[in-house]
């Protein structure tokens, strides 16, 4: 495996103990698996396996409606920590985050756009 390759397994690895010990730390559950997908500026990550116990005795209970606005709270308190984390470990300013999670398929999507930089720091240097 080359260099780059490397690196983006060391920044997967990392970004997902993080996110791992989010949801560890604060809601005392574990994700099943988390998978990316980098480009340029954007970053989508996948996390399966997001649905607590809670949220799954509601929606076997046929109290789906509560247990969608259970898991609207929760995202609102997780996705905002996501965020940061994805900030901190890739050095990256994040412009735009949306995240969905289904609760049928017990799956949160989110999508990360940085801040555009450009490639060319020095002012006299033309792109």
């Amino acid at each position: 495996m080359n260099k780059k390759g490397i690196k983006i397994r060391k920044i997967e690895a990392l970004l997902s103990q993080k996110i791992k010990d989010v949801y560890q730390d604060k809601l005392e559950h574990q994700l099943d698996n988390i998978s990316y997908r980098l480009f340029e500026r954007t970053l989508i990550i996948m996390m399966e396996g997001t649905i607590t116990s809670p949220e799954k005795l509601l929606k076997s209970s046929a109290r789906l409606d509560l247990a969608k606005q259970v898991r609207e709270s929760i995202d609102s308190v997780i996705h905002p920590q996501i965020k940061d984390i994805i900030e901190e470990v890739l050095n990256v300013k994040v412009i735009d985050f949306l995240s969905d999670t289904t609760i049928d398929n017990d799956l949160t999507g989110a999508i990360a756009i940085f801040e555009f930089k450009p490639r060319h720091t020095n002012e006299d240097e033309k792109p």
